[in-house]
């Protein structure tokens, strides 16, 4: 739009001959920039205007062309996009859609046809370069709030019709898709919505929107979806009795980022955060001489969006560690077996003592050693047991 304002200007000035290319002594002339770049499966609008002598007799059919002026290569007839009053000056604008490198690019000229077979070219050349795609889709993602209706939109790069050009979204799957297209003069701005109802699990999700052009130019655009919701207090959240000392962990997931806290403390907030996403809040407490085994401690979660509540029921582990009867009954043995290995290892001792006086066998104390070392690795095992119990 740039472009076309600037090339408004230059004609509403008008002022002497610059910027107007005359042809020849014919009284022709033109107004028209000498380069245009655009992208691949985009499109370039050329603004121009031109002068006739009188002599010329209406209509005009005006049409630019690649190539031989008797075997063109291609073809483009001019379009009206100023729309302004020209005076005594024509318009010869021209678009060139779905741009392809090494087929769009080149010099086109601009040729003229009145009366019975009358035909007159410009001289002057407008050079076209068609460079690769860069440009991408813009995506306008509105706030979103689970269980919401939202729709989200991705415009396609560039402002011209391309009839061709196809737009898929990936990431989540929309309820409804639309297509949408905004034209103003020498404008055209279209557009893909998507509607859904996003979820706390499309909290983080990539959403991308690929535009395609002529089925095998492509660009896209992905954006990181973010969803607010009330916090959920997970069915993680516990609380157990150690001795006559509770701990309790309550962990809440939301967003923002939830609070927690426990009234039991009098609302005193001990909260720390340990996802990567920055959705999830763990509180863990300890309360000292606790003997109420059947109760109960209220874990309250709030955020922007709402509050969670939950009633954790406390567990007990006092007393002796319970062992399963699978894994005690081998542990039993084991250890009947190393009692065994001390006595007889004791009484080998005591033999061979007597026998040898002063003389101490090698091995005694690598079997003592071994016995205790297996009897203990028995009893670390059960308390490990008792531990994750």
């Amino acid at each position: 739009m740039l472009q076309k304002l600037l090339f408004i200007l230059t004609v509403i000035k008008m002022t002497s001959c610059e910027n107007i290319q005359l042809d020849g002594t014919t009284n022709f002339s033109i107004r028209v920039q000498d380069n245009f770049t655009g992208e691949a499966g985009l499109c370039i609008r050329a603004f121009c205007s031109f002068t006739v002598p009188q002599s010329v007799s209406k209509p005009i059919r005006r049409t630019w062309f690649k190539g031989d002026p008797q075997n063109p290569t291609v073809e483009v007839p001019c379009v009206n996009i100023l729309n302004i009053y020209l005076g005594n000056e024509i318009e010869c604008s021209f678009m060139l859609n779905n741009l392809v490198q090494g087929e769009s690019d080149g010099e086109y000229r601009l040729k003229l046809e009145w009366g019975q077979g009358k035909v007159h070219i410009f001289s002057q050349t407008v050079n076209i370069t068609v460079k690769e795609l860069t440009q991408k889709p813009t995506i306008n993602v509105p706030q979103l709030t689970a269980g919401e209706k939202a729709k989200i939109s991705c415009k396609v790069p560039g402002d011209c019709t391309n009839p061709s050009v196809d737009i898929v979204w990936t990431g989540i799957e929309p309820d409804e898709i639309k297509t949408v297209v905004s034209a103003v003069p020498g404008s055209v701005q279209e557009y893909s919505v998507m509607t859904f109802h996003p979820e706390p699990e499309h909290h983080n999700t990539k959403l991308t929107c690929t535009v395609i052009y002529q089925k095998s130019i492509q660009t896209e655009s992905t954006v990181i979806l973010e969803v607010r919701y009330a916090p959920k207090i997970l069915n993680s959240s516990r609380c157990l009795v150690w001795g006559d000392e509770l701990t309790c962990m309550c962990v809440s997931s939301g967003v923002p980022l939830p609070q927690i806290y426990w009234p039991i403390l009098d609302g005193i907030n001990k909260c720390y955060t340990v996802s990567a996403e920055n959705t999830i809040s763990i509180s863990n407490v300890s309360i000292p001489v606790f003997s109420n085994i059947n109760a109960t401690v209220e874990c309250v979660s709030k955020n922007l969006m709402g509050m969670a509540k939950m009633q954790i029921q406390v567990q007990s582990h006092i007393g002796k560690p319970k062992v399963s009867w699978s894994l005690s009954t081998p542990w039993i043995f084991f250890t009947l077996s190393a009692v065994v290995n001390v006595i007889f290892a004791s009484c080998l001792t005591v033999v061979l003592r007597r026998r040898e006086k002063l003389k101490k066998p090698k091995d005694d104390n690598h079997v003592y050693m071994t016995s205790m070392a297996r009897e203990e690795s028995a009893y670390e095992t059960i308390k490990m047991s008792s531990e994750r119990y």
